[in-house]
């Protein structure tokens, strides 16, 4: 029973609202709603908000409309009201334009340094025809160099040319001259991962992958 009276009040409320939308309150339909919606089954809640939503934005729109005609019915107090001036009898209060020339007033600097032209000589001449072979190995080089400069401040205080010594020793103590496969260089060296790979970045270690790229296995030759 209280569960109808409560959706019977909804609906009422809303139809007060849709003929007097001025005086509606929103807050106290949204709260009831929310108490009519709490009492139904589950399958009937979304029907009756979607139903009393609609309404609801109704008497939103009917508000609206409501206060713009209000608004533009309104008119403005005659104190209020802005006064009318004749274009024509200001015209002679007016300054269309106004341009000052001061090309008199300045006076352009004089500088007080000799400027002497500069003179070359053919042998002062600096270029050369360089060949590209040579232009690819420097620019090799300056990327080695940038390489290597980068991996080292990564490293930050720490001490990577001891890391590949550890690295050259362990695998000259235990596997000679043959390869090791970097999984078993993980598992037997007692360093963290990263010192073991900036070691063999930095040491010069030869890494070669055997087999498919996320299957396959990377050797490592000093």
């Amino acid at each position: 029973m209280a569960m109808q009276q409560m959706t019977i009040d909804l609906w009422q409320e809303l139809k007060h609202g849709l003929a007097a939308p001025q005086s509606a309150n929103l807050k106290q339909l949204c709260e009831l709603l929310d108490w009519a919606i709490a009492q139904l089954p589950e399958n009937q809640q979304l029907e009756v908000a979607g139903q009393a939503i609609e309404q609801m934005a109704e008497i939103y729109a009917l508000r609206f409309r409501l206060l713009i005609g209000i608004w533009e019915d309104a008119e403005p107090p005659v104190e209020e009201a802005l006064p009318v001036l004749d274009l024509e009898a200001l015209e002679a209060w007016m300054r269309q334009s106004m341009s000052v020339n001061l090309d008199a007033l300045i006076e352009q600097p004089k500088s007080t340094r000799n400027r002497k032209k500069p003179i070359f000589d053919d042998t002062d001449s600096v270029v050369a025809v360089v060949e590209p072979e040579v232009i690819l190995q420097i620019v090799k080089q300056i990327e080695a160099d940038e390489q290597s400069r980068m991996i080292r401040q990564i490293a930050g205080e720490e001490d990577p040319i001891r890391w590949a010594a550890t690295v050259a020793q362990w695998i000259q103590a235990n596997r000679s001259h043959q390869p090791i496969s970097l999984t078993n260089l993980f598992r037997e060296l007692p360093m963290p991962w990263v010192e073991i790979w900036l070691g063999l970045l930095l040491g010069h270690f030869e890494l070669e992958q055997i087999g498919e790229f996320y299957q396959g296995e990377i050797f490592v030759t000093p």
